[in-house]
């Protein structure tokens, strides 16, 4: 096989262990060149490049080229004396270039697979871009990481961008917000093209807004360009790891801005959604694989999607490399090679292990009874719901009896609070813990 064809292979194996945002960063411009004398020579675009993928990635490119070849390599990171970037053709599946408007235009509502975890999501989505919602905006998309927000964001720009051509639309990753207004503060006229880049949009998208969390400056800057395009009247899509009054460090003015519109939470896939995703990748990259083979990617690898489109990748580079069929027995055989994923914590298990331990009944703690006997194992348990079960405000809400996400963040922040002096609770907590994680060993 040739080595352009075997690095291309690579990178999707690699994406099992590695996010698309350090894939498009730091591999998109490299290159295998040769394999010889137990040599991988790959080489890179800069001395910068070079060092930094042997300093944090040279692991990983070990581990993909042994999976995929059944060989050691020792890897060489060279820096390229042409120093010029790769025809697209070369860059693969995953390296699509971006518009100047920041948007991927292979994201889209089309190939958007929508099921339970994320369809209230999509469909204010699509509300948005038809002009059918009221208040939708600001809209405020959060998740865990890799379970779609990034893709339903780019289709809401893709498909405003459809439906008017002329329309102004900008995403940007909140990181990248900051670089370019502290570069923008150097001098007066940067200052303006930077305003004028981020306030003169129809549309404004911003990916990860977390990252403005202890950025006071920042805040200051996105508030205000936030005001001017609300009072405009034009929409603004944001996405974040957590709820808005979950991001420690953000400014309260912000937070009451993002909570004005319409917040939303995409969760985790089930099976029939995760297979019908990898049925979609399957029919995309028009490549032939039996359902079987798909379903045993979809029951065995939970949680972000980015881990299941990994695998589906992992599977697809091994079997073009070694020329056989993408099998059942193959899929097998990498989700063995995977680190054995936590046995499933049920949220049951830790309302009741909670209740038990302070004497009072799952009905009780579930019960709209403010007693102090009640209220203390009710914020434990939401404490332990958010901490252990990684649960959304509003999922543990439900669970408690359908509390309102603002009583179950008070309840999370007082016993973080607590613990900090009161050591009976420490241990209690401690006790609970250990309970609670030894029922899924």
């Amino acid at each position: 096989m040739e080595t352009s064809q075997l690095w291309k292979n690579a990178i999707s194996y690699l994406e099992t262990d590695l996010s698309r945002g350090v894939l498009n960063t730091f591999f998109a411009n490299t290159k295998l060149v040769s394999l010889d004398n137990g040599k991988a020579q790959i080489v890179c675009p800069s001395k910068i490049t070079a060092d930094y993928l042997r300093r944090r990635y040279l692991p990983q490119v070990s581990q993909a080229l042994k999976s995929l070849t059944e060989q050691d390599w020792n890897v060489e990171f060279q820096v390229s004396q042409e120093n010029t970037p790769l025809r697209e053709a070369e860059l693969g599946p995953l390296f699509t270039p971006t518009a100047l408007d920041g948007l991927v235009s292979r994201y889209t509502f089309s190939n958007f697979v929508v099921g339970l975890p994320n369809q209230l999501a999509s469909q204010i989505a699509s509300s948005l871009v038809e002009g059918t919602g009221s208040s939708v905006s600001p809209l405020f998309i959060h998740s865990g990481v890799g379970l779609g927000k990034t893709h339903l964001i780019h289709a809401i720009g893709n498909a405003v961008k459809e439906r008017d051509p002329q329309a102004k639309i900008l995403y940007v990753g909140a990181e990248q917000f900051t670089n370019e207004f502290i570069k923008s503060v150097q001098n007066s006229r940067s200052a303006a093209v930077f305003r004028k880049r981020f306030r003169a949009v129809d549309l404004l998208l911003v990916d990860d807004v977390q990252f403005f969390a202890k950025r006071e400056g920042t805040q200051e800057e996105f508030f205000n360009t936030f005001n001017e395009l609300y009072l405009a009247g034009k929409p603004v899509v944001l996405t974040s790891d957590q709820h808005p009054e979950e991001i420690k460090k953000l400014d309260s003015r912000l937070i009451s801005r993002f909570c004005g519109g319409v917040v939303v939470d995409i969760q985790e896939p089930d099976v029939d959604m995760r297979f019908e995703i990898l049925k979609r990748k399957v029919e995309e990259r028009e490549v032939r694989i039996a359902e079987e083979t798909l379903l045993e990617l979809a029951q065995e690898i939970s949680g972000s999607i980015r881990h299941l489109e990994g695998a589906l990748n992992q599977l697809l580079a091994i079997a073009t490399t070694k020329r056989i069929a993408p099998t059942k027995d193959l899929a097998q055989a990498i989700l063995k090679s995977r680190p054995r994923p936590q046995k499933f914590l049920k949220p049951q298990d830790v309302v009741a292990i909670t209740s038990a331990k302070y004497g009072v009944t799952v009905e009780e703690v579930k019960s709209a009874k403010r007693v102090k006997e009640l209220v203390l194992p009710r914020q434990v348990a939401a404490y332990l719901l958010k901490n252990l079960a990684q649960l959304s405000l509003n999922q543990i809400g439900e669970i408690l009896g359908g509390r309102d996400h603002t009583t179950i963040l008070h309840s999370i922040k007082k016993i973080e609070n607590e613990q900090k002096e009161n050591q009976i609770l420490q241990e209690q907590i401690r006790t609970l813990r250990g309970e609670i994680l030894g029922k899924t060993l």
